[in-house]
């Protein structure tokens, strides 16, 4: 059964086509089995070390300070009381670096004047968003599996080309053959 399934059982009614097609479907496995492994590893490394590097830059890089409130949260552009809008307000900080900066902060609850948000700031004291949760192990493997199933598809996209080709082949062999030896077979001669 198995070397049937390869391609290798002497069956005179196997065209050249089956065994071109079995011979293709060992290839495209063989492809996936030798390069899914490299093809994973080399992605998820490359995830792995962009995360960690991500990682490592916003750690030297994004600070969480204090802003002191210079006039009441509010929310802005609103209508009405209950609103999503989130609550914003004029602010001051002090940038890692030491110079003063101020701008619009928002904030989670109605806060007065004077009170204190923490923010978060580039070196520069630019806002900035707070730092992403990131797992660099998790996203390699999320990478690698995207890419092994990335491959799974194009290969099975070659296999459906090459499949249909051949059955067009099949399908004009087939009628050409029929055209010759219908009419023996059928009451109709044309």
């Amino acid at each position: 059964m198995m070397a049937r399934r390869l391609g290798r059982e002497p069956n005179v009614l196997r065209r050249t086509s089956d065994r071109v097609e079995s011979l293709l479907v060992f290839v495209l496995v063989v492809a996936f089995l030798a390069g899914a492994p490299l093809l994973a590893w080399r992605a998820g490394d490359a995830a792995y070390r962009a995360e960690a590097r991500a990682w490592r830059w916003e750690r030297e890089h994004v600070f969480r300070v204090d802003a002191v409130l210079v006039e009441d949260a509010a929310t802005t552009g609103a209508w009405g009381p209950r609103t999503l809008t989130p609550l914003a307000a004029r602010a001051t900080w002090t940038a890692p670096d030491g110079s003063a900066h101020s701008g619009i902060v928002q904030t989670e609850e109605r806060a007065r004047a004077g009170s204190r948000v923490e923010v978060w700031v580039d070196d520069t004291g630019q806002l900035r968003v707070p730092p992403a949760r990131r797992s660099p192990a998790s996203q390699a493997i999320l990478v690698g599996a995207a890419a092994t199933l990335c491959l799974a598809a194009v290969l099975a996209g070659l296999h459906l080309a090459a499949r249909g080709v051949l059955d067009r082949q099949r399908d004009r062999a087939w009628a050409r053959q029929w055209r010759e030896v219908g009419p023996r077979w059928s009451r109709d001669r044309r």
